[in-house]
């Protein structure tokens, strides 16, 4: 997410739900490397490379072969090679150490990259045969990575003109954005993507009704399109209808849709912003990560603060209201790896646990049952 989740599925959360128990892979919880939160599930890497899902798996996006949910992590196959995860709407990519790529669960729209039969995968299936991916980064219904060459690649749902490539049609496979070799990063969000280039200018596109482009209007783009002038942006994270990024001086600027305070400019107006707005005072910020309606970020202290909508306890700042400024998530300074989701939000902390907050319908928080929590709660 990092990652945006359909709002509508909130309704599946009162649907039936199916539960099964995660077995002997779920006996010893392990330290966790990374965490990547969808709308409802949450997948992580292990520090032995070995992959976890758990949560919602209504379309087989926890990868284990069925489509029952789970409320502790389990086992994604037997790999000890992932490198990295990324939770999706309700699918699922991770990159091999191989190079390779692998999708899982809904494909409606061809997310998973893996051509014109748009079944669900319910267990990992490679995308394409090149092992030369850098990274990857999942949305609501498309998917962006990072070739070694430099390149990016999109698929998936392209209404929006979130694929880049000058239309708007989907992609089923991997299909190039423009010529350029020289990308570093990229983030896929709602129905937008943003991405950072090597001049360390920032590109947008897609989607644009509430100014999540950042380029000053609300008028869409069907290829990336500059942020501002500045050079010196560090990072980006593409949310559900908002973007936020870091400086290289420290500062986080945030943009877009802010009716629930995910913007995190204070308590002055909740209206949308069409370009980069300055969060707080502090240059100290390490990274950020774009969720749903709302906003995490950790500090150069090793603190955690979240900001926006606080329903469910999705901030674990302990209450479930909505906060408009960075909020201080409990006394930890020791915080890792963050990621916001749909409803829900988790980090790893340099002990090697995981931990979770926010509202647990599925399972997503990882500690077995259903009971949400506005305070980070062990994963396992």
């Amino acid at each position: 997410m990092k990652n945006f989740w359909r709002i509508l599925a909130v309704t599946l959360l009162t649907a039936g739900t199916t539960w099964v128990a995660a077995g002997s892979a779920t006996a010893a919880t392990p330290s966790w490397l990374s965490v990547s939160t969808g709308y409802a599930h949450t997948c992580a890497v292990a520090t032995n490379h070995s992959l976890y899902c758990w949560g919602n798996n209504s379309d087989g996006q926890l990868g284990v072969g069925d489509k029952n949910d789970r409320g502790t992590p389990v086992r994604v196959g037997t790999s000890t090679s992932w490198s990295s995860v990324s939770a999706g709407g309700d699918y699922t990519c991770a990159r091999h150490s191989s190079g390779a790529l692998y999708c899982w669960g809904e494909n409606v729209s061809g997310q998973l990259g893996q051509g014109a039969n748009h079944e669900d995968r319910l267990t990992p299936k490679q995308v394409g045969t090149s092992k030369k991916w850098v990274s990857v980064d999942t949305g609501t219904a498309h998917t962006c990575a990072k070739h070694s060459t430099g390149a990016l690649y999109c698929w998936g749902s392209g209404s929006s003109g979130e694929l880049g490539n000058g239309d708007y049609l989907g992609r089923d496979t991997p299909a190039k954005v423009g010529t350029s070799t020289s990308w570093t990063s990229v983030s896929a969000g709602g129905y937008f993507t943003c991405a950072r280039h090597a001049s360390g200018s920032l590109y947008c596109w897609g989607s644009n009704g509430q100014g999540q482009l950042g380029i000053g209007n609300v008028g869409g783009k069907a290829v990336p399109t500059k942020v501002g002038t500045s050079t010196k942006w560090s990072s980006v994270s593409a949310g559900g209808v908002h973007t936020c990024a870091r400086h290289t001086s420290g500062n986080l600027y945030c943009w877009g849709y802010n009716f629930s305070g995910q913007l995190g400019t204070g308590g002055g107006g909740f209206s949308s912003k069409y370009t980069p707005q300055k969060v707080g005072t502090s240059t100290s910020w390490v990274r950020v990560s774009a969720g749903d309606v709302h906003t995490c970020a950790k500090h150069t202290s090793g603190s955690l603060y979240c900001w926006g909508e606080g329903s469910g306890g999705r901030l674990g700042v302990g209450d479930g209201n909505d906060h408009p400024s960075p909020t201080k998530v409990g006394t930890s300074k020791k915080w890792g790896t963050v990621s916001s989701g749909g409803v829900h939000s988790c980090s790893t902390h340099t002990s090697g646990a995981a931990y979770c907050w926010g509202e647990n319908n599925d399972g997503e928080l990882g500690v077995g049952g259903i009971q949400p929590s506005s305070v980070p709660v062990k994963v396992g």
